[in-house]
């Protein structure tokens, strides 16, 4: 297990329990994989608001959690899963970002107050989301007009951020230079400061129908 040098929390009390939620949630062929553990804890650390644990991992509590990967290492699992500890002032709703893309297909501009709330500063502005799998989505098209809707969203969380602190998390398995590629310079700079970083290796196994934790 990765070693953690002080805390206030019993993380051999809390793993066993997220594993226990996994079987519940996901069935039981939930696993818990130690390889993965320098990857949960941290993330566990952000969730509860471990102090020490997180300047351990150089996680910095105000910024959300960008978790990067190939396919199938379990991003999105571990993400559903860790908001069952999560305190409800940081409960956050994990929506695919190509679901994102097709609602504003549908809906068009309008569907960005969901995400960014509207000029009167609503509750959405604050609402923390996970956006999952960011590049996988695909161009949105509304009467004709075409959007890249993750970037869109993305500049405008960067700006409710820096202005009031609204938190956002994210799981992609494009890299860092393919992120500036799909979406450009502006955005790769503005995630670098809005989020953690915490990525699986390339060679990281194949976990689908199996979800990650330990």
């Amino acid at each position: 297990m990765t070693r953690i040098t002080t805390s206030l929390f019993n993380y051999k009390e809390i793993l066993p329990m997220l594993a226990a939620k996994g079987r519940q949630l996901f069935g039981e062929h939930f696993r818990i994989y130690p390889e993965d553990l320098k990857l949960i804890i941290p993330i566990i650390a952000w969730m509860v608001r471990d102090v020490e644990v997180a300047k351990q991992f150089d996680i910095d509590l105000q910024k959300g959690i960008f978790l990067g990967g190939p396919v199938g290492t379990g991003k999105t699992q571990i993400m559903q899963l860790l908001r069952c500890i999560t305190p409800g002032s940081l409960c956050y709703e994990v929506k695919h970002c190509d679901l994102i893309s097709r609602e504003y297909t549908l809906k068009g501009p309008s569907m960005l107050g969901t995400y960014l709330g509207g000029d009167n500063n609503d509750k959405y502005n604050h609402r923390i989301w996970c956006f999952d799998d960011l590049g996988s989505e695909d161009m949105a098209h509304h009467y004709g007009n075409n959007c890249q809707v993750m970037k869109k969203i993305l500049l405008g969380r960067y700006e409710l951020y820096t202005h009031y602190g609204t938190v956002t998390h994210m799981t992609s398995r494009l890299t860092t230079k393919a992120i500036e590629q799909k979406y450009g310079t502006e955005v790769r700079s503005r995630m670098r400061e809005m989020f953690n970083r915490i990525i699986f290796d390339g060679n990281a196994k194949d976990k689908r129908g199996i979800i990650v934790v330990s």
